[in-house]
């Protein structure tokens, strides 16, 4: 569940770790196992889901598991025209999932200092990669289309950026991650593309290029995300595709 500093109010709180709870889980949960995971008292569970569904953000299925309601997806449109990604570069992600015949995303910096995931084509293969959705931000330090981004940032931007998820580090740890960083940002710059730092546990990899504006700031990264077997066997190719598409996602935002 997310962290804050800021002053929260339990009820509100509670209320929106039973919904991301039963949106996070693979499999639709009872309210009993909602109550387990969150060690919540089961009548307050109760109270919680009845609210939500009053409200239309859950739903109770005969069987008595819940899943999302429809007012779930009213904020998610919203949250998505609020993007305003250009009809092109959606267009452009979606020939690129075509292409490649593996996800595709598109993310970009925002002005928190995070890469934000915007757009998101999954592949049209039964072995897929989970996990992803669009709004995923933060650990860019780790994935393609953060590193992507990183790279081309000043050094400034580039420490904070990534202290921002290491506050459990010691800060011997950081230094050796800040400088182990600054060598992969170098090859990233040479190269024009980046790789995720997580294929090797989870048996994922994902290719992100970066994408630049009209001031030729670096505006955010295009790429795409398969099992790592699929992407080993055609890496060099799917790296050509994925820096065709940074390159024609730049050519648009130029013009």
């Amino acid at each position: 569940m997310r962290s804050s500093k800021q002053p929260s109010l339990q009820t509100v709180e509670r209320a929106l770790n039973f919904l991301e709870c039963v949106a996070g889980r693979e499999s639709p949960p009872t309210v009993q196992q909602v109550s387990s995971e969150l060690g919540l008292n089961i009548t307050t569970c109760y109270h919680l889901m009845r609210t939500l569904i009053g409200r239309g953000y859950l739903e109770r299925r005969p069987d008595l598991t819940l899943t999302l309601g429809p007012s779930v997806g009213a904020l998610f449109n919203q949250y998505q025209r609020s993007f305003n990604v250009s009809e092109k570069v959606s267009a452009l992600v979606t020939d690129l999932a075509r292409k490649s015949d593996e996800t595709a995303f598109f993310s970009t910096l925002e002005t928190n200092d995070r890469v934000i995931l915007k757009v998101l084509v999954e592949a049209s293969q039964p072995l897929r990669v989970s996990g992803l959705y669009v709004g995923l931000t933060g650990r860019e330090y780790m994935r393609a289309a953060g590193k992507a981004v990183l790279a081309h940032l000043s050094p400034v931007q580039q420490r904070e950026m990534v202290l921002k998820d290491l506050g459990e580090f010691t800060k011997a740890q950081q230094r050796d991650l800040l400088a182990a960083l600054d060598h992969e940002f170098e090859v990233i710059r040479s190269q024009g593309w980046a790789a995720d730092a997580q294929e090797s546990s989870l048996g994922i990899s994902a290719i992100g290029s970066p994408v630049f504006g009209k001031d030729g700031k670096v505006y955010g990264a295009v790429g795409i995300v398969a099992p790592t077997t699929r992407m080993t066997r055609s890496h060099s190719e799917r790296v050509r595709e994925v820096m065709d598409a940074a390159r024609q996602a730049t050519e648009i935002l130029a013009s």
